[in-house]
């Protein structure tokens, strides 16, 4: 099938046409994403056949539309920063990716769609299995929506019932099945896609008002920008999302909050996936039937920084999606340098602490293309110097830029033994707390830290024999990524944070690196499983009963959880939060008033409010956690809740009204609640003693 540009071109033509029906006359959500999938699906498929020309029609416009959806994410990004995020702009963003299909043409749709074919029984059977798998986590879905909550909890599983976990072990065994024995390359992605979905959406069903914290931060920014087109000060990180979620809610009027929170497990269900399977075959080799199973097993490792949308959790996705592509691109030269970079550069833009380390990754690839070696050495340990570095030096850069507090310290030289207390070795978890299945759990869980790099270097001593060139590419970015990650623990202080958080930045820089031996584990994995495949019909029901147990475990600690051994301190928004703060709003005779809560009531704040009120730098609600106004929630918590301590913080703004809010999930709550009552004003219960919230008067 060959594509002209008169036809692209007036199709183009129809969907603007088309758009601005849905803009002017008939706004429905449904009609703006139909229109907007078939622009980002057109286009996508033109992109991706002129960069993929020989692979799959399902991935010709998988890759292409990430290509496009890339583009838009870098040329909303553009104008925000120079200009705005006004409709205009984001109708310009089509512009990019539209000019490109342009000029791809005319490509012929060569599609390369022969598989293998499976038996008539077997298809029967396949197929019959697969309408099993669908029907199972339709169900498991179903029963996650009814389990859903707007109270507070600490864990999504003290509310989800145990025959949840039943479905899903059911459903990934099955799984299992399907994409070991059916040559579909398109139902196993599809297969593994939904219960990629199911394993990272858990919180779209349980939380109904939403999890966490930094969600609503991002979401009131995203509605803001939205209503607004710009920020100030305008932010500079982030940015990527935030284009993502405000155009597609320009285009589709589905809403921020459902977009922001889609937008993550969607991504994820339709890319990750495909890109594991796109690494390992077309990177390492790997045999058809192997590299679908590998296609879900990417889930043995718990992805807990992708459970909610937010700019880290989508850049780590992003940077997953690249170092498996990346394979391919090694081994064969396709997917082509431009898609890597493309993927990059919206990284980036997403969040730096993912995005740069990805684009020294790439240069990387670049620098080691050059057949020179006089200038492909130097220049390559020059390029994994500076790496080592890289995010150091920018924290402690923008912090100069930005009156960010980071300084770097020589503490370590002082004191060598802070050194080594750092840099032990997790040890080898075996307890047993008379729990099978728990037990099992944190055996699992804790001992990755020693399986993922075991099965790593098993692979890698395998993938050595094969002679695949630059495989060890990925092994240098680790070490790299060690590098700065000793370098933030150990010589850069984060003092803006609170001091509980001030680990951060460096644990998620270790976690990062890991994801560069993500390749070598599932392929360790992998390599485990064809040996002992080989074996009877008993080892295989094993294995595959084994493989689900896993996969299961992962899922739970992907999650806070509230268990015999551990409780996870967040808590999510509840409606108690949400009537606190519109009480709060009602009772005010003015804005002029600060109010001392925790993050959540503050989340709860940002949620109905957005960002209402400031005083100079400072938000009516204690954020961030490190700011002075949380300094007082704490000692009002911790210390007393006096009228004197209210007082300081209402004249740090320069207000004469205060409202001190207390969870009873709080530490010491009954004592506090007490005390206030005789220090405040007045106060007032919410939901029968759930919240009480205290008014001070100067």
């Amino acid at each position: 099938m060959l594509v002209t540009r008169t036809t692209y071109l007036i199709t183009i033509a129809i969907l603007i046409v088309l758009e601005a029906v849905f803009q002017l006359l008939w706004p429905s959500p449904l009609f703006g994403l139909l229109i907007f999938a078939a622009g980002l699906g057109l286009i996508g498929l033109v992109i991706g056949a002129r960069l993929l020309p020989n692979w799959r029609r399902a991935e010709q416009v998988l890759w292409g539309a990430m290509f496009v959806f890339s583009m838009i994410a870098i040329a909303v990004a553009i104008f925000y920063y120079f200009w705005s995020m006004n409709p205009l702009a984001l109708s310009l963003a089509w512009l990019p990716p539209a000019v490109a299909g342009f000029f791809s043409l005319p490509t012929p749709i060569m599609i390369n769609d022969e598989e293998k074919k499976n038996s008539i029984l077997v298809k029967i059977l396949l197929a019959a299995l697969f309408i099993i798998i669908t029907a199972i986590v339709l169900k498991t879905a179903d029963l996650l929506w009814d389990s859903g909550t707007l109270e507070a909890i600490r864990s999504p599983w003290t509310v989800v019932p145990k025959n949840f976990f039943i479905l899903f072990y059911l459903a990934t065994a099955a799984a299992l099945i399907f994409l070991a024995k059916s040559k579909s390359t398109k139902f196993a992605w599809l297969t593994a896609g939904a219960l990629t979905f199911l394993f990272l959406g858990i919180n779209l069903f349980i939380y109904k008002i939403g999890y966490g914290f930094d969600p609503f931060i991002h979401q009131a920014t995203e509605k803001y920008l939205a209503e607004h087109g710009t920020i100030t000060p305008k932010p500079f990180y982030y940015i990527g999302q935030y284009s993502w979620v405000v155009f597609l809610n320009y285009f589709t009027h589905l809403g921020i909050n459902l977009l922001d929170k889609l937008l993550l497990p969607i991504l994820a269900a339709a890319a990750l996936p495909a890109a594991v399977y796109t690494g390992l075959r077309r990177g390492f080799g790997l045999a058809e039937s192997k590299s679908r199973l590998a296609a879900l097993l990417i889930l043995l490792i718990p992805l807990s920084s992708m459970i909610a949308t937010t700019p880290q959790g989508l850049a780590n996705l992003f940077t997953l999606i690249i170092i498996f592509l990346s394979l391919a691109h090694l081994r064969s030269k396709t997917p082509p340098l431009i898609l890597l970079v493309v993927l990059a550069a919206a990284t980036v833009f997403i969040h730096p602490l993912s995005g740069i380390p990805t684009a020294i990754y790439l240069t990387l690839i670049v620098i080691i293309k050059i057949k020179k070696s006089k200038i492909r050495i130097p220049l390559v340990a020059a390029a994994a110097g500076l790496g080592a570095i890289a995010l150091p030096l920018l924290f402690i850069l923008n912090s100069l830029l930005s009156g960010t507090a980071v300084e770097a310290t020589t503490a370590i030289l002082q004191s060598p033994a802070v050194l080594f207390s750092n840099l032990q070795l997790p040890a080898f978890y075996t307890a047993s707390h008379f729990s099978s299945i728990l037990d099992f759990i944190y055996i699992y869980g804790y001992n990755l830290a020693w399986i993922i790099p075991l099965l790593a270097i098993l692979a890698i001593i395998f993938i050595a024999r094969k002679k695949i060139p630059y495989w060890w590419l990925a092994l240098v970015m680790f070490a790299i990524l060690l590098v700065n990650y000793f370098f933030l623990q150990n010589a850069v202080e984060f003092s803006f944070l609170i001091s509980y958080e001030r680990g951060a930045y460096a644990e998620r820089v270790l976690a990062l690196a890991q994801f560069f031996l993500y390749p070598f584990f599932i392929l360790g994995v992998i390599a485990w499983v064809g040996r002992a495949w080989r074996g009877p019909w008993a080892v295989r029901a094993v294995i595959i009963l084994f493989l689900a147990a896993c996969l299961s475990a992962s899922l739970y600690l992907s999650y806070p959880r509230q268990d015999a051994l551990e409780i996870s301190k967040g808590i999510n928004v509840s409606k108690s939060d949400l009537a606190a703060v519109q009480w709060v709003e009602r009772d005010a005779p003015n804005d002029e008033f600060i109010a001392l809560a925790n993050q959540t009531v503050a989340a709860a704040a940002l949620h109905e409010f957005g960002f209402k009120k400031y005083f100079g730098d400072k938000f009516y609600y204690p954020i961030p956690t490190g700011g002075e106004l949380y300094q007082y929630y704490l000692k009002m918590s911790y210390e007393s809740p006096s009228a004197v301590t209210m007082r300081q913080a209402m004249d740090l703004v320069g207000v004469n009204y205060g409202y001190f809010i207390i969870n009873d999930y709080w530490w010491n709550s009954e004592k506090i609640i007490e005390d206030a009552k005789l220090q405040a004003g007045s106060w007032q219960e919410i939901d029968e003693g759930k919240i009480y919230i205290f008014k001070y008067k100067k």
